[in-house]
């Protein structure tokens, strides 16, 4: 979880403009850091670069549900987290974690779990996860 590190990257290599599939994982990526990062040090800019990592989740989402719906779900269950949104942010888990596993994003799944499992302890609902 070395979000700093993430975040320092992205700022030192701006994404090309082109896209490419590298760019949708760098956007979610970067997405997590930025709303990690915006929930640890409370500062606005982090919140802000999350929610342009939604932006461009949702438009890719417009276009290809089946691709990117599971992403755009995570992204918003962080986004829904920062804010302050516990309902919100686990249904938006709950429904990124059944979207990866109906359309066998595997991988995906399980970051989605594993970010859930973080909400709960962080949120003191440890036995939702657990039931997971």
């Amino acid at each position: 979880r070395e979000y700093k590190d993430v975040a320092e990257i992205s700022e030192n290599h701006p994404s090309s403009n082109q896209m490419r599939i590298l760019k949708v994982f760098r956007t979610l990526y970067e997405g997590i850091a930025f709303f990690n990062l915006a929930r640890d040090t409370k500062q606005a800019k982090w919140k802000n670069l999350g929610v342009k990592a939604v932006a461009w989740m949702s438009h890719w989402e417009s276009q290809a549900d089946y691709i990117f719906k599971n992403k755009l779900k995570l992204l918003q269950a962080e986004l829904h987290y920062v804010e302050g949104d516990l309902e919100s942010a686990e249904a938006a888990y709950n429904s990124s974690i059944k979207t990866a596993h109906k359309r066998k994003h595997t991988h995906e799944e399980a970051l989605a779990y594993e970010l859930y499992g973080i909400f709960c302890v962080e949120n003191h609902m440890a036995e939702k996860g657990i039931k997971q």
